[in-house]
């Protein structure tokens, strides 16, 4: 978990998978001061629970101030594991009185090379059927710098070029983030995100979504403006952003200039934005950076530091150069166009003993509602309980919006959520939701209006002390879609996934992990299966590790693919899709060179039986596997 990811491409799962892990590298670079961790960074780390941060809060304004960082233990419901899972992001000490002081700074850089050894398409000679071939190197590259200046002031950069593309720089990003000491709470100047109440409007950067950590996942917290260093080409914001508060308001402004890559027809508008960041043959270039966006808004709050409740509203105006112009697909009738759009919310958090609640009611344009309402609570120790209702207009949009929802935007989209967690003892523990959803739109695939879907999972969880652990999950997804071209009526699609996990471990230096995956996907005209069985070892020798996975895979189809975490680079990590017939292997090894540089090295093949060719158009390989190399470098002082 604990780190930024290693991107093959930008495809939304892994980009959203970088966020996560771009939250956690950043507190573990710069952790938290026990002494002086204000609420909304407790939430931001998204690891404790509400009531274990109401926990803490209470007990540092009981003893006043720590002394040492294991008086976490002495605090209700921080039992050991939890502290052996979040030490990292923690210390006690003083802190820098003067601005300028250097107590706290740390910097570290990233060097990333990755290329796969057999020749795509792409990079090959033109032929008399094709001359259109990528116009950069087959090496794709990645310099990342993060740096903690002092107490009060951090920055970073980031340069990365795909493979395929031309320039090392095709994509940079960059930030300088202060905190002053006055009424000012933060000023970022270049890249950032906004995370807003419960992110109908904005909420850039990692969100949970469903997961069998149901407590975690209907909740959101506000945290305003954080720096963006990710490098997922787009979903954010480049320009200033300003936070600072005034009693007990606290006001937060944005402005945002930048330049996006879109499909522009001769009318001088275009039809939709391109979000993969590619631009390696000169079609991907001549949609490169052609429409300009516009982006401002702000967000007031009012803080009820008796109750711990907070009443905020928010407002951002969005305009491009050109216009959107209209789809003439039946089921995009309903989204906007034109040359902006304008979006409003009011929200309410409202904790009460055990129970955080939250709701937010949004409007776009003067029609077009959205709302969201839930909470979640401890009915005693042993169990936690949550529920998220929310419904979002078919024609609601919002281009940095991720409000919960079974959709990937948020809109057209009616839902109830109800999970729950039930912990028999302090190592074994039951996690369920349910969640119901209906749309009442059209939706690709999907020629109907008001079709109904639910999804269901269980997993439960063991652990011995620090010798094993263990968890098996069951999840059912079931929606309504499309027959077959000769056939008019709605089909029900399912698709059911059993996970069998376990993590044996032989004392700090050696971890053992066996996966079992199985999918079953299919309506009532066909079916599809799939099946994964990983094995890794995980073994740590002075000043080396290294990390080793085999995994046999028989899925009939793409879609029965099964996602799994690959180990991967220190400070980075993988989730391929495994689809088709054979085997995935590879070995991960890193070297600490210095106590300030670490050097690694990962290869991963992929041998496929069912295929003679991989990857389709210029990504295809001719043959029947596929091996991709990563050198890395890494420096932190």
């Amino acid at each position: 978990m604990l780190a930024c990811l290693q991107l093959f491409g930008q495809e939304t799962e892994l980009i959203e998978a970088e966020e996560k892990q771009g939250i956690l590298n950043y507190y573990l670079q710069n952790p938290l001061e026990i002494n002086q961790v204000k609420i909304n960074e407790l939430e931001n780390l998204q690891l404790l629970s509400p009531q274990q941060i109401n926990a803490f809060l209470a007990h540092r304004a009981q003893i006043g101030l720590f002394h040492s960082i294991y008086e976490l233990q002495t605090i209700p419901s921080w039992d050991l594991p939890l502290l052996s899972q979040i030490q990292a992001f923690f210390i006690c000490q003083k802190s820098s009185k003067k601005w300028y002081q250097a107590e706290n700074a740390r910097q570290q850089f990233l060097l990333r090379w990755e290329q796969n050894l057999e020749q795509k398409k792409g990079f090959s000679p033109p032929d008399t059927r094709s001359k259109t071939r990528y116009e950069g190197s087959s090496w794709a590259h990645l310099f990342r710098y993060r740096g903690q200046f002092n107490s009060k002031i951090r920055g970073g950069m980031l340069f990365q070029k795909d493979a395929g593309e031309v320039s090392w720089t095709d994509f940079s990003s960059y930030f300088i983030e202060i905190k002053p000491t006055t009424w000012i709470d933060k000023l970022i100047i270049g890249d950032y995100v906004n995370q807003w109440g419960q992110g109908l409007i904005q909420f850039g950067g990692f969100s949970l979504g469903k997961s069998y950590e149901s407590i975690k996942a209907t909740q959101k917290f506000h945290v305003g403006g954080i720096p963006y260093s990710s490098s997922g080409e787009n979903g954010f914001y480049r320009g200033i952003n300003l936070m600072f508060h005034i009693g007990a308001f606290q006001l937060q402004g944005f402005y945002s200039r930048r330049k996006l890559d879109a499909y522009v027809r001769g009318d001088s508008s275009f039809t939709s934005l391109i979000a993969d960041g590619y631009h390696r043959t000169a079609t991907e270039q001549s949609h490169q950076e052609n429409v300009q966006e516009q982006a401002k808004g702000f967000h007031v709050q009012w803080n009820f530091p008796q109750l711990r409740a907070q009443l905020y509203a928010n407002h951002t105006l969005i305009n491009y150069n050109i216009p959107k112009a209209p789809s003439n697909l039946a089921y995009k009738q309903q989204e906007w166009s034109g040359n902006g759009l304008s979006n409003y919310s009011l929200g309410l958090q409202f904790p009460y003993k055990s129970i955080q609640g939250m709701a937010e009611i949004a409007i776009q344009g003067s029609k077009d509602i959205s709302f969201i309402q839930g909470a979640a609570f401890a009915i005693n120790k042993q169990v936690d309980f949550s529920y998220v209702l929310r419904m979002y207009a078919p024609g609601f949009y919002s281009p940095m919006a991720q409000a919960f929802s079974e959709n990937s935007s948020t809109g057209n989209e009616i839902g109830l959520f109800i999970g729950n967690q039930i912990a028999f003892t302090k190592r074994s523990k039951l996690s369920s939701y349910v969640d119901f959803f209906l749309f009442p739109g059209q939706k690709f695939q999907v020629s109907r209006e008001n079709t109904l879907g639910w999804e269901f999972l269980s997993r439960y969880q063991y652990e011995k002390k620090s010798r094993w652990r263990f968890f098996g999950q069951f999840k059912w997804t079931s929606k309504e879609e499309d027959g077959p071209k000769d056939h008019s009526e709605l089909s029900r699609h399912h698709n059911l996934q059993m996970n069998l996990d376990l993590h044996r471990f032989w004392g700090p230096r050696v971890d053992w992990h066996t996966r079992m995956m199985a999918c079953l996907d299919g309506n009532a005209w066909q079916s599809q299966t799939g099946f994964l069985l990983i094995q890794d070892l995980s073994v740590k020798i002075k000043q080396w590790k290294l990390q080793s996975r085999l995994a046999l895979i028989n899925t009939s189809s793409y879609d029965a693919r099964l996602y799994a975490y690959e180990p991967s680079l220190p400070f980075s990590f993988a989730l391929p899709a495994y689809t088709g017939h054979g085997i995935r292997s590879g070995i991960v090894g890193s070297y600490e060179l210095s106590k300030t540089i670490q050097l690694a090295l990962k290869i991963g093949r992929t041998d496929y039986w069912d295929r003679d060719e991989i990857g389709s158009s210029l990504d295809v390989i001719a043959g029947t596997h596929k091996t991709d190399v990563s050198v890395q470098c890494i420096g932190q002082w």
